[in-house]
Parts: C-alpha cells; sequence; structure tokens
C-alpha cells in the first residue's frame, strides 16, 4: 500500500493540532487536569521503568503518536526486522542484531538459513578464550601470563567495548587491566601502552573487514611495539594479538592464528554489535557467564519490543516521544543524563547509536526530506552535569529534553551518597518541568530586582529511565531501549537506520589528501582553501621531521663492577668492555669511542651501581675507581644524558604498572620501589638489619657459606618488604635470584636484559 507523504499523514496533521492546542498549557496544568497522569504515564519492561508524565503532551497527544506508529507501519517493520528480512535496503542486507542476544534454543532464519548456531558457536569461542585468560593460563612471548588487553577499534568497534568497560567495572576481574585505542592521533597508543609490559599485553584488533584505516594504522604500530620488545620474534605476534574480523586472509597475513580470530555476519552493524565478538574484550573482564546475563537483558527487551502493544511498548514509547520533540516542539537535541558515574561514556555511546543511524536526509527510496530526522544526543553523568550545563537547561532560551538515567540501589554503598544521588536526579525532574514562578518568589520575600533573573519558567519535559541496580542485565536492557526507540523513529521518519554512506565521503578524501602531504610535489587540484590547508601540512610536517622523534634512538650503558655493557636502539646487539676496581668515567669514556663506532644515537642512559639524585652521582661506586661524582656526561657524549642506579634501571625495565617492589640478589643489592610509575630507589645493602646488616644475612658471602640459611633468609626479607610496602608483585634481579629454589605467589625473576628496557624506557617521553 502506498503511503502519503509523512507531512500529509493524517495522524501528523492530528499532531499538529495537539501541538497547537497544547500552546497555552504547560506542565503544572496538565497534572492539575489529570490527577491520574503520573501513574498512567508509566510503562516497565525488563526491569526498566519509563516515566514519562513530564513530557509536554496529554492523552489525545499520545493517541495521534500511537495512530502514527500504526499509519506509518512501524509494527510490520519491527516484524520485518525480526525475522531476517533485508530491511537496510540501501545495502539489502538484514539488520539482525537481535539474533546475537537470542537464546541457545532459539530459531531465526535469514537467506533461508538459522543464524542462531553460528553465533552460539562464536559466544562459545569467546567464552573458551576468556577464561583462559582470565586463568592466566594465556602465555606471552616470555612465559608471563597475560594481564593487559589493549581493544584497538573505532566506531561501534571501540564505543560499546569502552562503555561497557566504564559501565561494568564493578563486576570486573580487577587484576586484569584493560585500554581502548581509536584515535589514530599517536598519542591515544603511546598513553595507552606507555606504562604496559609487552610480553603480558594482548591486543584485540577489531575490524570486520581487517582494513579500517585507524584501527589497522594502530594495529601494526602494536605490532611493531611489540616486536621490538621481542627482539623481532616474529613468533610472539601469535600470542599477543586476536582478531575480530571476517576478513581470514589479512588476519593470517599479520600473524594471527585462526584459533584466535572472532568473526560476524554482515547483518551486524557495527553500531550495534557490542553483544557480537566486538565485545570480546567485555566478555574477558567481567567473564562468560556475566556476559551471558548481559546478553539476557538485551533480550528481554528485544522480546518486549516485538510482542507488547505499542502503547505499553518502552521503545515505542520513547522512539515516539522523540518524534513529538524533535518535529512538533522543535527540539533539536537530547541530553542523556545518567546518575551513575560508571555510566559515563553512555552518552558517547549513544551518539553514534543515535546520529549514525538517524542523521539521514532521504528516505528509503531517495527522495529529498521536508522534515527534521535526528536529534542531537549529548550529555554527562549527574551530578557533574548539575554544575556545568544545567544552567542552561534551565533557563536558557533552547528546549532541551532530558532522559535521566537512575538507580534503586548503590553498587558502593557510602554513607548518604546514593540518596543524595537519587534526590538529585528526581529534583532536578521536578524543577525542570515545573520550574518557580515570580508569585512563589516573591512570597518567598525574594527582591523585586532579583525575581526576574531568579525565575525558572519549568515546563522542559524529561523522562526519568530507572531499574533497581546497574547490572549486565540492566545495562543489555538499557541499550536494547535506545536500538529499538532509534528503530521507531526511523520508522516514522521512513530512514535507513542501518547504513552510513555520510561517512564515506570524508574517508576517502582523507587517503588522497594523506598522500598529497607526504608527496609534496604532487600537485594540488583542490578548492583554494584546501590547497592552503595542505601547503600548510606539507609546511608543518618538514619541520617535525627535522626534530627528534619521541622514539629517540638511546644508547644505554649497564655498568657493573666486572663489565660496561652497551646496546643502542634498534640494535640486537650487546657489546661490552671489562671495568673493575680502578676503571674511572674519564678512562671508560676513552675506551668505549672505538666500542661504539658505527652505533647512531641521541640520548644515553646510564645505569650505575651508586646512589643517584637528580641525575647526579652521589657517591662514588664500591666496586669502581674514583672521578665518578660530579662527572660531566653530557659534555662527554656531547648529547643529553640521564643516569640512574643501576638496579633502579633494571627494576624499570621489568615493571609492569601499579605498584613493584624489586629486590636485587647481584653483588649490590640494588633495590627499588616503582608505584604509577614513579621510581624510588632503595639503598638496603648497608642498612642495620637483625644483629647485622642486610648484606650479612642476603648477599652472596653468606649464600656460599649456608645455601639453604640464605634462601630462608630471603624469603623473610620479601614477607617483610611485602607486608611494609603492599606491593601488587615482586620482581627479583640479580645474579643470584636463580638460586631460589621456589618463589611465593606473586613473585618471580627478573632478568638481566631488562636493565636496557629500563634505559629505553627512561627516554620514552623525550
Amino acid at each position: 500500500m502506498t503511503r502519503p507523504p509523512l507531512r500529509q499523514a493524517q495522524a501528523w496533521r492530528r499532531l499538529e493540532a495537539c501541538r497547537d492546542a497544547l500552546a497555552g498549557r504547560d506542565l503544572r496544568a496538565l497534572f492539575a487536569e489529570d490527577a491520574g497522569r503520573a501513574a498512567r504515564m508509566t510503562a516497565e519492561a525488563a526491569g526498566w521503568r519509563l516515566d514519562y508524565a513530564r513530557q509536554r503532551l496529554d492523552a489525545e497527544t499520545l493517541a495521534a503518536l500511537l495512530a502514527l506508529a500504526r499509519e506509518r507501519g512501524v509494527e510490520a517493520r519491527r516484524d520485518a526486522m525480526f525475522a531476517g528480512r533485508h530491511v537496510n535496503r540501501s545495502e539489502d542486507r538484514a539488520a539482525l542484531h537481535v539474533a546475537l542476544r537470542a537464546p541457545e534454543e532459539s530459531r531465526i532464519d535469514c537467506d533461508g538459513a538459522d543464524v542462531v548456531p553460528a553465533v552460539q558457536d562464536t559466544l562459545g569461542r569467546m567464552a573458551v578464550f576468556a577464561r583462559a585468560l582470565r586463568a592466566g593460563k594465556l602465555l606471552g612471548w616470555s612465559g608471563r601470563p597475560i594481564r593487559n588487553v589493549v581493544n584497538i577499534g573505532i566506531g561501534g568497534s571501540d564505543l560499546g567495548p569502552a562503555m561497557a568497560d566504564r559501565a561494568l567495572r564493578d563486576y570486573a576481574d580487577r587484576h586484569l587491566r584493560f585500554r581502548f585505542v581509536s584515535n589514530v592521533d599517536a598519542t591515544a597508543f603511546v598513553e595507552a601502552t606507555r606504562d604496559l609490559a609487552p610480553d603480558e599485553t594482548l591486543f584485540i584488533v577489531a575490524s570486520k573487514t581487517f582494513s579500517t584505516l585507524e584501527t589497522m594504522t594502530n594495529a601494526h604500530s602494536a605490532r611493531a611495539w611489540l616486536l621490538e620488545a621481542a627482539d623481532g620474534a616474529e613468533t610472539a605476534v601469535a600470542k599477543h594479538f586476536a582478531a575480530v574480523s571476517t576478513h581470514l586472509d589479512a588476519v593470517r597475513e599479520f600473524g594471527i592464528p585462526a584459533a584466535r580470530v572472532f568473526g560476524f555476519a554482515d547483518w551486524v552493524g557495527g553500531r550495534y554489535s557490542m553483544d557480537s565478538a566486538i565485545g570480546l574484550a567485555t566478555m574477558i573482564a567481567i567473564g562468560p557467564r556475566r556476559f551471558g546475563e548481559m546478553l539476557a537483558g538485551f533480550h528481554a527487551m528485544d522480546e518486549h519490543f516485538r510482542s507488547a502493544p505499542l502503547e505499553r511498548n518502552l521503545p515505542a514509547l520513547m522512539g515516539l516521544i522523540g518524534v513529538w520533540n524533535n518535529n512538533f516542539l522543535g527540539a533539536e537535541t537530547v541530553a542523556v543524563l545518567p546518575y551513575a558515574q560508571y555510566l559515563a561514556r553512555l552518552p558517547a555511546y549513544l551518539q553514534q547509536l543515535t546520529m549514525e543511524s538517524n542523521g539521514k536526509h532521504v528516505t528509503q527510496d531517495g527522495a529529498p526530506i521536508d522534515y527534521a530526522t535526528g536529534a542531537i544526543y549529548w550529555g554527562e553523568p549527574g551530578t557533574n552535569g548539575q554544575h556545568s550545563f544545567y544552567q542552561l537547561l534551565h533557563q536558557g532560551t533552547r528546549l532541551v529534553p532530558c532522559d535521566f538515567i537512575a538507580f534503586g540501589e548503590p553498587l558502593r554503598p557510602l554513607g548518604r551518597h546514593h540518596d543524595l544521588l537519587v534526590a538529585n536526579v528526581i529534583a532536578q525532574a521536578e524543577a525542570l518541568a515545573f520550574g518557580r514562578s515570580a508569585a512563589e518568589l516573591k512570597a518567598a520575600k525574594v527582591s523585586d530586582a532579583l525575581v526576574p533573573h531568579k525565575v525558572c519558567e519549568g515546563n522542559r519535559p524529561s523522562s526519568l529511565l530507572l531499574a533497581q541496580r546497574l547490572t549486565p542485565r540492566s545495562l543489555g536492557g538499557l541499550i536494547a531501549l535506545y536500538e529499538h526507540s532509534v528503530f521507531v523513529q526511523a520508522a516514522i521518519w521512513d530512514v535507513d537506520p542501518f547504513d552510513q554512506w555520510g561517512v564515506e565521503l570524508g574517508k576517502q578524501l582523507a587517503a588522497r589528501v594523506v598522500g598529497e602531504i607526504e608527496a609534496r610535489a604532487t600537485p594540488l587540484t583542490h578548492d583554494a582553501a584546501t590547497n592552503a590547508a595542505i601547503a600548510w601540512a606539507r609546511e608543518a610536517r618538514g619541520e617535525t621531521a627535522a626534530r627528534p622523534s619521541h622514539r629517540a634512538r638511546v644508547l644505554v650503558l649497564d655498568i657493573g663492577g666486572q663489565h660496561v655493557k652497551a646496546r643502542v636502539t634498534g640494535s640486537d646487539e650487546e657489546r661490552r668492555l671489562a671495568s673493575g676496581d680502578a676503571l674511572g668515567p674519564g678512562q671508560m669514556i676513552d675506551r668505549l669511542r672505538p666500542l661504539l663506532e658505527g652505533w647512531q644515537y641521541d640520548h644515553v642512559s646510564i645505569g650505575i651501581p651508586a646512589p643517584v639524585r637528580h641525575n647526579r652521582i652521589a657517591r662514588e661506586p664500591f666496586n669502581l675507581g674514583a672521578g665518578w661524582v660530579d662527572f660531566d656526561f653530557e659534555d662527554a657524549f656531547g648529547c643529553r644524558v640521564r643516569a640512574l642506579n643501576d638496579a633502579a634501571m633494571q627494576a624499570l625495565g621489568s615493571y609492569a604498572g601499579g605498584r613493584m617492589l624489586f629486590l636485587g640478589l647481584g653483588t649490590g643489592l640494588g633495590s627499588a620501589m616503582i608505584s604509577d610509575g614513579v621510581i624510588q630507589p632503595m639503598e638496603l645493602a648497608h642498612m642495620p638489619y637483625k644483629d647485622r646488616t642486610f648484606e650479612d644475612y642476603v648477599g652472596a658471602a653468606f649464600r656460599d657459606r649456608d645455601a639453604a640459611a640464605w634462601q630462608r633468609e630471603v624469603l623473610e626479607v620479601i614477607d617483610i618488604l611485602r607486608r611494609a610496602l603492599l606491593p601488587d608483585y615482586v620482581v627479583l634481579g640479580g645474579g643470584n635470584a636463580v638460586n631460589l629454589e621456589t618463589l611465593p605467589a606473586g613473585v618471580r625473576r627478573g632478568a638481566n636484559e631488562n636493565a636496557f628496557v629500563g634505559g629505553f624506557r627512561l627516554w620514552e617521553d623525550a
């Protein structure tokens, strides 16, 4: 049946009349006229309560909106989506994200095949992988368990997992750390990885085609970062990467084995994919059981949307209210205001879901649209927003409908905090709806001069979305609620919410422009403004290229009592010269010059067995010659130099984030504590301990006399220092660490090679 254009539809004309009739009646009047309004304008499903009594509509308006939904075929279009028909018309494919959370016993056909078994198979493989990682069974190239997960993706491959990571953090395994890299800006990758140990880090590359420009740029940087740490061993890639993709050839060429590739069908749109394999990081964080609870929450809202009458259907009501506010009240934006700090990323997630879906200018048939479509979604968590932009919501000249989201129970009870939080969300909805009139202000003895400034006219629409507790299940229900409300609006506006052709043009132009920036001789044929911007970028790039890279070439010197060992950035070769108790700094420099021939470096790191303060050696080393204190190394090398106690440098190279205690069991017994990236060397060797000194009980001389007693003393020292300093883990360095037969939980042996890693890390911010 051919329908008339939307603005000529009977229900649309009826809604225009409703708008005109309501023009002289505000929310105060609507509540006064209808004693049952608050009770009638609520609906509940899937653990969520929608209270829309403060929206600027009455019973007649609501009836007209429901009539519009039926005239525009919302129910039929919904049923077609659930049946696996090709509702994404411009790309000729289904939009079957509801199958991602369907129970195992379901059957959902698409193009003549049941898609549920494939979905369940992927979920099963994800669960096996997640359980192995969470149990410490997935090991990096060095044999250490994976404890850091970095998700590399963009758009739906980032926003969903990143939002869920924050939202469900209370349910996550806190022994694991999760980072998310999306922006092609190099600082995003550098900051995400700067305090991670490469041999304990897994990268999940999320790109269906394995060709997304930003994602693959970051993925190749991650690969290079890993290989640099793994001395170029290509076999490390298979241990430290997983992929969410369907392009198996490209994934295999990258070095990721098929067992670590998790795919999803082309009927899964990016912004509807957080419950697909894209959610692998989420499943690792909260575990397969709780991931299943999130899917159950999605499914409960799906079933409600599919079967409930429109009059009590939460997604339908939310979608229709959005149409009313947008097309009839002229509201161009929607503020999403979660009163839950864990939902801080929800507004950003909903921006893509809503604006990429319904930001369209033609109908499904390609006809131009003469009415407003997608609103602008934005927001921040309450109560923070109350002290920034709520002023505009209450007294500004723009109408901004608000979605307030709140929970009855706190995840972390603490005094009156949650009562105050819930009180604020209820009070804000009341204030927006009913405001404060001039008469009320005058009755409260406010001066006439201030009355105009303090008047809040009210009549600002809002909805309350309420659930008992933020759980994986309630989060799934909330996201499905917004997904389906977007679908309802798309059906009314007759747009395709599952394509995003507008995103493509900028990508195509960027691919052309980057080549023109890098190839300076290429003639420019854009408009004058674009040509000028490219010319500026060429010049700016030239200046950048002339400066040292943030990955400057570093010469690392590990100075010991027997050898001075050297390594330079980009080389696997270690060069050394003999040291000894007669070696002074000037002599070392003279002997280094021929040794370093052929090596290029911009900076120097020096690890020395002596205390170092403010980059200056504070005391002559015990096992070397004289002259080290106040020696000018920068003058000798002709470049910038950073010095560090040798044990501290090895500790820095062993550091994997958090709080780490490093205990040296070598000749000098050097030790250090690192807390969240701040390193503090400790001079323990000659400190009083028991009836003698620390060295007398854990030094090499005592081990030579009584190896069993030495081992007992070392374990006792570890226990004492752990109780005093509360480290997350302990690393044992020095040659004698290998002589400990067994290590307590949370204690591991370091490697002398880590001194070079620490030396390179000293310049990571250069």
